[in-house]
């Protein structure tokens, strides 16, 4: 069975975690599948944004395998092990196209970790999550506590990190953590829609857009930003996709 499913329609590709057993634990097999998925779909100029949710109804991603995870025991040994995960994530973190957490269900530790690396999360009224590692006698080992920290503060964030109790939804999004909540039966036709007027627009737009985020998001100074915008929207003047549109706009008028 291939743990990760791919289905592309109108501009969206809608990546499922396809461990519904496991609760669509993170395995080794998980990290293959996705890093491969993560290149071909970013080359794909058909595809505009990414969509992860789990498989099933009760669980968006619940962690890593611990079948497999605990069986390494020292660093020499979990420090590549873990690396391996961050690196997926920090892929993820960094995409050239906006992508989305569907958060379906329960996202515990490592499902939280994924999430969080994610542009957009928007989950089920009926999800719970929690940053638990600290209660296992670890911390997050994928790199995503320095990822909360600069998503939603330093102090939200180690409120999370540092209790690993759970919460709803509705505490997520009043902390920052997640973007919008709606009604479980309602989540995937929402995202969808909020997808669809993503997908609607221009590539070269998103992709520069995403650039622009990520130059924020690493804190350069505004006026490095600004002059990167201004050079990526020169590179997209006067195309002739560009062109069509105001000479449409201006026969109008």
């Amino acid at each position: 069975m291939n743990t990760v499913l791919l289905d592309k329609q109108d501009g969206i590709a809608l990546v499922t975690l396809n461990r519904p057993s496991v609760r669509n634990a993170i395995s080794f097999e998980m990290i293959e599948e996705l890093d491969v998925c993560l290149d071909e779909l970013a080359s794909d100029k058909e595809v505009k944004v990414l969509i992860f949710t789990g498989a099933g109804d009760k669980a968006f991603v619940s962690g890593g395998d611990l079948d497999q995870f605990l069986s390494v025991r020292t660093k020499d040994k979990s420090y590549p092990m873990l690396m391996r995960v961050a690196r997926l994530l920090s892929k993820i973190d960094r995409y050239p196209k906006p992508t989305i957490a569907m958060m379906n269900g329960a996202a515990i530790g490592g499902g939280c970790e994924f999430a969080a690396a994610c542009r957009f999360r928007i989950a089920s009224d009926k999800a719970r999550m929690g940053f638990v590692q600290i209660g296992m006698h670890i911390i997050t080992g994928w790199g995503s506590g320095t990822r909360l920290m600069e998503k939603i503060g330093t102090n939200n964030a180690l409120e999370l990190l540092l209790t690993g109790e759970l919460f709803d939804a509705a505490y997520g999004k009043e902390i920052g953590f997640i973007d919008r909540v709606f009604p479980h039966e309602a989540l995937h036709d929402e995202v969808m829609k909020f997808a669809g007027r993503i997908a609607d627009k221009p590539l070269a737009g998103i992709e520069a857009y995403m650039k622009i985020a990520k130059m924020v998001d690493s804190g350069l100074a505004g006026e490095v930003c600004i002059e990167e915008e201004i050079d990526l929207c020169s590179s997209l003047w006067g195309s002739e996709a560009h062109y069509g549109v105001v000479q449409k706009f201006l026969q109008k008028k």
